[in-house]
Order: structure tokens, then sequence, then C-alpha cells
């Protein structure tokens, strides 16, 4: 199979994505009823308006157009969820605070209404709509305008399912990819690559025109280093101490904000553990009120079957490393540097974190990978690679070799795929991953079997 100089188009979406989308989006009308058990987690709710995935531009309970020119602050303390954010109202420009809910009615379970820290919120955010006849006011009964984010934008921002029905081992649309030609399963694979790469592209585009290039390049390494069972948590903790604040004391400003530093140490912490820690307090009690999260927005970090080596508390270490050399990583995040990237970052060491897993762990004798093969391609592929919209990214994208599979590659190929003799050779190339994941999205997370419209579309799009 060759691939090699398949570029889908001279525009920056390019036909097989243009297609796909058209395909997906257009041809399969699906229906979401969201209700608040479909919903992410406040946190990372919070983390897409930042990013802007939730929109800039809203209609509010009054019929007028809000413009949202500044996202705020995001607190790290008690009371609304952004601070000294600047919204126009119909052209008229005002600047407050900012409290994101899940239901309109959240303000008053939550007792907003009758508290004074929320009297200069200025746009009340839900994700669903009210009841008839709601409207929001703070404790001097002024009414506070709501505005809600379309069900559309909310469901492909936080990439909802629409279903948790079990899907079997080997899909409905199994005997149909078992029939078609090697071509024709080429052909949707790589539609669905080139979809997901457009929209990372898109998505690179959003964040970097919110937050700025270096910022969004701090919080991509972040979602890398997180991998998929902390990935949030490291967004959330780089949106909390970001690179303009840390700047010169990322490592200790990283673990403090992290949750990760405490005043006493356990007694059966080594000497070495006990200087290193010492020298990250020394600097984060000083800033500590001031960078500190209150408990109830501390970073939730998944420790429960996570391998020693990928702790949170090295991958934080590795971040705080490359914040430090951010400028020399900058410079090699191009499709002509690939090769030169990945061997940047598997060389970051660490005096302290090489040789340990966590803070109260014993020293081993041979340093452990701080960023290892898989993380640096994952990192090539979901963002650098992306960040490209010329002809030879996507050659190089279609060329690089598959890293490991992860489980949900693994189940996905399975589904589409385990019938066919060929089924090993869709997992050879890291694009063929890249579309396994956007199928999987797109048709088996949304709908169970008997429902996926994948089976007759398929025919159709060929």
């Amino acid at each position: 199979m060759d691939v090699s100089g398949s570029w889908p188009g001279d525009s920056g979406v390019g036909s097989l994505a243009f297609s796909y989308a058209e395909w997906t989006h257009a041809s399969c009308v699906r229906e979401y009823r969201l209700d608040r058990t479909d919903l992410p987690p406040e946190i990372q709710i919070q983390i897409l308006w930042l990013e802007g995935l939730l929109g800039r531009e809203f209609t509010d309970d009054s019929g007028r157009k809000v413009a949202v020119l500044d996202p705020g602050s995001w607190n790290r303390n008690a009371g609304p969820d952004f601070l000294g954010a600047r919204i126009a109202f119909d052209g008229d420009v005002v600047r407050g605070d900012v409290e994101l809910d899940a239901t309109p009615e959240d303000w008053e379970e939550h007792r907003h209404g009758c508290n004074p820290a929320f009297d200069r919120v200025v746009l009340h955010v839900s994700c669903l709509p009210p009841a008839h006849g709601w409207f929001t006011r703070n404790s001097r009964h002024t009414r506070v305008p709501l505005a809600v984010i379309p069900e559309r934008i909310l469901v492909e921002a936080a990439a909802l399912p629409a279903s948790d029905v079990f899907v079997p081992p080997c899909g409905a649309c199994s005997p149909l990819f078992q029939t078609m030609s090697t071509s024709q399963v080429e052909r949707v694979m790589l539609a669905a690559a080139a979809y997901r790469m457009e929209r990372k592209r898109k998505a690179w585009r959003i964040l970097a025109g919110a937050v700025g290039e270096e910022q969004a390049l701090f919080e991509l390494l972040a979602e890398t280093l997180g991998y998929h069972a902390n990935k949030a948590a490291m967004k959330h903790l780089v949106r909390r101490a970001p690179l303009k604040e840390i700047r010169g004391n990322s490592e200790a400003f990283l673990f403090g904000t992290a949750g990760f530093l405490v005043p006493v140490l356990p007694e059966s912490c080594s000497d070495e553990t006990r200087l290193y820690h010492k020298k990250l307090w020394d600097c984060w009690w000083m800033n500590r009120e001031r960078l500190e999260l209150a408990p109830e927005r501390a970073v939730r970090w998944v420790l429960s079957g996570i391998r020693p080596a990928n702790h949170p508390q090295r991958r934080v270490a590795a971040l705080a490393v490359l914040a430090s050399r951010l400028d020399e990583l900058h410079a090699l995040c191009s499709m002509k540097c690939v090769r030169s990237l990945q061997e940047f970052l598997a060389g970051i060491r660490h005096p302290y974190w090489s040789f340990h897993t966590t803070l109260p762990s014993n020293r081993r004798t041979s340093p452990l990978s701080l960023i290892g093969k898989d993380r640096s391609l994952d990192f090539v592929i979901n963002h650098v690679l992306p960040m490209d919209d010329t002809p030879e990214a996507w050659n190089l994208y279609l060329q690089i070799p598959a890293g490991q599979t992860s489980s949900r590659v693994e189940k996905a190929a399975m589904r589409l795929l385990g019938k066919r003799d060929d089924s090993g050779q869709w997992l050879r190339k890291a694009w063929m991953h890249q579309a396994l994941l956007q199928l999987d999205a797109d048709f088996c997370g949304k709908s169970p079997c008997e429902k996926c419209p994948l089976p007759s579309q398929v025919p159709e799009w060929l």
C-alpha cells in the first residue's frame, strides 16, 4: 500500500477531510438529547470556555447578542469561576465576572443568588437550557444575563458519547469492511485521518488565538504528558499556573499548584529528598497565598492504575524542565525538525526525577526516561504536524510508523476490521491509529451497533 503524495487537496481542509465531514456530519443526522449525566466534569467545561471551544458569541435570555471579548482569569479561590471578563451586549462592553453551571438552576442550588461575592457577575453561562420562566438574579435582586451553550457546540467540543451501550468485539459494520477491497478501506481510513488532522489544525488555531502561541504549546505539552488518565488534570494545572506566572520558578510553582508540596515530609524520606523538597518549598511558600488553589478548585489527579514511571509527579517534573527550555523546543516544532524534536524530548533529564518515581520513593540505581518514545510520537502526530498545513506535512504524517497500540485503537480495529485477513496491516502506521480513533469517536462511541449509520453510509459514500 503506497499512500505517498496522497495530499487530499491544496486547500487547508483538503477534499478527503471535507468529504468525510460531509459524510459524517451532514448525511448522518444525529439527535442529541443531553441531560446532566451526559455532561463532562465542571473543570473540563471551564477549560473549554478558556480555550474558546464553547464559542465566543451567544444570545442571552433577553435576545441580545453576546460577544466574549475576554473570558476572564480563572479564579483560584471561592467565588465566580472567571474574574474580570470583558463582555459585549449588542456592542456595549461591560467588565465583570462570569459563572459557568451545568444548568441555570445550579445558581440557586449553590446559593449564588444570596452570596454578595457573585454580585459582579455580568454573564451566567449554562450547558443546558432553563426551565420555563427562569431568570438568574444576584443578592441585590438584579437580573444577571443568561446564555446557554448551543447543544451541538457542547457535544462537539467535549466529544460527548451519545450512548454507553456495550459494543460487541466485532460490530455490525464488520461484515461490510470484510467485503470491501483494500483500496476502499484505505479511502475510508485516509478520509478519517485527514479529517482528524484538520480538526487538530483548527483546534491549534483557536487555542493559539485565545492564549498565544507560546502558552498554547505549553498546554499541548502538558496534555501529551498527562496521557489519557491525567490529560484533563495536566491541562487544569497549566491553566492555573500559566507560563507568564511561573517563569524563573516553573518547577516550584508547578509542584505547588499541583498540590504535591507539603510543609513537612514523612520521616521515611531520604536526605536527598528533603534537600530537593526544601529547595522547592522555600520558593513556593512566598507565593503560596497567590497561587495555591482552594480545596474545591484543586487539581484532581488519577493515581490508580498508573505505572510508577508515569506518576503525575514525574509528569509535572518533565513539564517543568520543558518550561525552562521552551524556546529550544519551540524552534524544533516544525515538520523539518521532527527527528531532532524527538531526540530532544528523549534527552530530557532531571537530577532528581530521573532516579525517583515519587517524592517519598527510594532512589533507583539506573535512570528512567522522563519522556518515552510513545509520548514524543504522540506529540508529533497530534500537535506538531497539524500545526503545518503543507502537503509535505501530510506526506510525512502518512509515513510515520505507529507506536504502541492503545486499548481504544485495538478495540476499534477489532470492531471494524477484525474479520479481514489483512487486519494487521491497518495498525502499522500512526495515521491508521488516528483514523481508527476518529471512526470510533464518530460512530462506535455515539450509537449502539443496531442504530449505527456506518454500514448504510459507507457504500453510498464510496
